[in-house]
């Protein structure tokens, strides 16, 4: 379309509108052709009247259908997830291989940890199977060894279970030298296995000689928490700082709060460690680790025990001796050598006195 050149008529060919007759040149008409065109412009915009029918049978059609299918398709996506489920392929849980597993799982440890898991690791499970998953990590943490279990797939047909174990520190045994079960750091029971772990006695002269040991359940006995500190204390933080440290034999919290005797000849706390020809030398070690009194530092008695390896390589010879004394450590190492006084004097004056014979005159 031309638009009208302003200031002048408007040219008739310009516009919608056609110049009249002559001598009718002050009435304009419509273009038939341009009044056809508005009329179907028109008609885009307004509904037409079987468009309505069309409308209301697509919306009826999908009220139906929500109406009878909805309540049923929730049960039609379950079996449909089922039937994807059961044809998923299968994980052989009794083929078992560690791809890690920590140092201290060695030995009769190893048998009894995967004695305990093996029942829940038979037969087989579809690797979509999340239930039978779910079952499977529920089943495992029901063993004392577990404290965590996270699983995953590795597709197509095998699971990775990274399994937490609880480490044992300690073994625990009665009066009588049975082996009642062993101890994690934090003081849960572990099924009783033979090991060469350290052990704590329950001897008479500190209490009960028994104590009730159910695995995955947590041990309230002090002297065998006390114990427990202890011997984490001597594996993780003293016995890295000495040379060839001797193996940690038993820890003896017979003593604990000076319940049997009191005096700097009788601490709370004594540890036994092993000669290398296998005897045992029993050392002072002071105050429990959770004590509210000052104790004796740890590097403190790595560094007499380092002395005293020096003096008596692998112990040698030594029966007794005391970790407690940075500077008279040797006084009181046993057997004394010659000339050597008794350190807890004057202990040994009252023997002597005790030893004299008596005045036949009185």
């Amino acid at each position: 379309m031309r638009v009208p050149r302003l200031g002048c008529r408007p040219d008739p060919r310009d516009s919608g509108w056609v110049d009249p007759a002559p001598g009718l040149r002050g009435v304009q008409r419509p273009d038939p052709a341009l009044a056809d065109h508005e009329q179907t412009l028109a008609d885009v915009g307004r509904p037409h009247p079987g468009r309505w029918a069309v409308r209301a049978f697509v919306v009826g059609a999908f009220a139906l259908t929500v109406w009878l299918c909805g309540p049923r398709a929730a049960d039609v996506l379950a079996a449909r997830y089922r039937q994807a489920t059961e044809q998923s392929p299968a994980v052989e849980l009794d083929r078992v291989g560690f791809v890690t597993e920590p140092s201290w799982l060695q030995g009769s440890l190893l048998l009894a940890v995967s004695a305990d898991l093996g029942p829940w690791l038979q037969n087989r499970i579809a690797i979509l199977d999340e239930p039978a998953a779910k079952r499977l990590e529920a089943g495992l943490e029901t063993s004392a060894w577990v404290r965590d279990v996270g699983l995953s797939r590795a597709f197509p047909d095998r699971f990775r279970l990274a399994i937490d174990l609880r480490r044992p520190v300690l073994a625990v045994h009665a009066g009588d030298g049975s082996l009642l079960g062993l101890v994690d750091a934090t003081g849960v029971a572990l099924p009783a296995v033979a090991t060469d772990l350290p052990r704590v006695q329950l001897y008479r002269g500190g209490g009960s000689p028994r104590l009730r040991m159910t695995p995955g359940a947590a041990v309230r006995e002090p002297r065998v928490l006390a114990a427990v500190s202890i011997a984490a204390e001597w594996r993780d933080t003293l016995a890295p700082l000495v040379p060839d440290c001797p193996r940690l034999l038993e820890v003896d919290t017979t003593n604990l709060g000076e319940r049997w005797m009191r005096g700097r000849a009788y601490p709370e706390v004594r540890v036994t460690l092993a000669r290398a020809d296998g005897h045992p030398v029993i050392f002072g070690y002071g105050r429990p680790v959770e004590s509210e009194l000052p104790r004796v530092a740890v590097r403190t008695k790595a560094t007499v025990l380092t002395r005293v390896l020096a003096r008596h390589p692998g112990l040698a010879g030594l029966v007794a001796g005391d970790l407690r004394f940075i500077n008279r450590w040797a006084d009181y190492l046993q057997p004394r050598d010659p000339g050597v006084p008794d350190p807890d004097g004057p202990w040994s004056d009252l023997e002597r006195m005790f030893e004299a014979p008596l005045d036949s005159g009185r």
